[in-house]
């Protein structure tokens, strides 16, 4: 399956050298959240908040062929929502 990635403010890092913009990610089908960020390379501990197809996602959410996912760095004050991988 194929997800579509948005990657905003400091995960930009994960980009591909020269890349801009939503990526394109392979997965295996039944992947989740968790397998995706594996798949871009953000460690395990990394703090972040994911969004799949608009509704904020745990590292455990399944994942669907065009799944449109966001991923943020946390941002001060606000409430809750952050991702914290195992």
């Amino acid at each position: 399956m194929t997800v579509i990635v948005t990657l905003f403010a400091d995960l930009r890092r994960f980009l591909p050298t020269g890349a801009d913009g939503p990526q394109r990610y392979t997965l295996r089908d039944g992947a989740t959240v968790a397998d995706l960020l594996a798949a871009i390379g953000i460690a395990p501990g990394t703090e972040l908040t994911a969004a799949v197809n608009g509704d904020l996602a745990r590292p455990d959410t399944p994942l669907a062929d065009g799944a449109d996912v966001m991923l943020l760095s946390p941002m001060e004050g606000g409430v809750g929502g952050i991702l914290r991988l195992p």
